[in-house]
């Protein structure tokens, strides 16, 4: 939770400011995210307050930056001290895009007794030590952040930005209400299906979205990107299997199949699959605590 406490001295000044939206229009920002073995997740407030209980962060101050943010994105990573699967361990930079105006937010920063300014050849950002935290607003519009190395955060996704995530995959991503974006995955996230540790080799990353359908109900849609076509028609077939025997194991209606598992190359896309309740709180649960490593909760 404390993590949340260096948003007032932001606020203050962003009443006043005008209205800004992501410098990022011809592309997505969260392109620049997913490294070999980071665990990506992107989120929209306004989407998931659908299905996500967003409450603890709605409170005090943090509502009027909640608001304020269109898109939430970070990447997890492991560090030196990481305890394998414990997320609260992990290392972490991201940004937020949204109505973040650069001037007033740095100028708060700057004299905040909390903050102190670091500043190298390149640029500078905001430490707080009791928070563990850097920041700082290089543009309008986008906010960002990390827990160790904030020149990580501005290289990566800004200043000397390498396109991981393809376009496609990035779009999907960046207009889902939350989702998780992972290369080269070592274990599979519970969507109710599963997948053997000899697939899960052979892929080259996962993306899991929550979506909307056209009925305004929440459903899961997602791309497995193989090392071949051969692997992709095999992990098609397997996904199928797999979830018409748990649709069966648990007497739940099988729904529209067709369009339901796509087979595209080396990829096999996942449309409109409909979840469960306890599917779908395993999915928000998960999502809630790779967020709570950012926002401290």
């Amino acid at each position: 939770m404390k993590r949340l406490f260096f948003f007032p001295v932001i606020i203050l000044l962003i009443f006043t400011s005008c209205t800004h939206t992501s410098p990022f229009v011809r592309e997505r920002y969260v392109e620049a995210f997913g490294s070999d073995g980071e665990i990506v997740v992107s989120i929209s407030p306004d989407k998931a307050s659908k299905i996500v209980d967003l409450s603890s962060l709605s409170t005090g101050a943090f509502a009027s930056l909640l608001s304020r943010i269109d898109r939430l994105s970070v990447a997890l990573y492991e560090n030196d001290e990481s305890v394998p699967n414990d997320f609260t361990s992990y290392s972490f930079y991201g940004g937020i895009e949204g109505n973040i105006p650069s001037f007033l937010t740095n100028t708060a920063l700057l004299y905040s007794k909390e903050w102190s300014k670091v500043e190298n050849e390149t640029t500078r950002y905001y430490h707080n030590d009791y928070l563990g935290l850097d920041v700082f607003s290089p543009k309008s519009g986008l906010l960002l952040f990390a827990s160790d190395e904030y020149m990580k955060s501005y290289t990566t996704t800004y200043k000397e930005r390498t396109k991981k995530i393809a376009k496609g995959l990035a779009d999907r991503l960046s207009s889902s209400s939350f989702g998780f974006y992972i290369s080269q995955p070592e274990t599979m996230i519970n969507i109710g299906i599963e997948i053997p540790e000899s697939v899960l080799a052979k892929t080259l990353s996962i993306l899991l979205v929550i979506e909307e359908n056209d009925e305004n109900k929440s459903v899961l849609g997602g791309t497995f990107t193989m090392e071949s076509e051969k692997l992709a028609s095999s992990l098609s077939i397997l996904l199928k299997s797999s979830y018409i025997s748990n649709k069966r194991r648990n007497k739940e209606p099988l729904g529209e199949l067709q369009g339901l598992f796509v087979l595209d190359k080396n990829m096999v896309i996942i449309n409109n699959m409909s979840l469960s309740d306890e599917q779908l709180l395993g999915i928000t649960s998960l999502f809630s605590s790779l967020t709570s490593v950012v926002t401290g909760e």
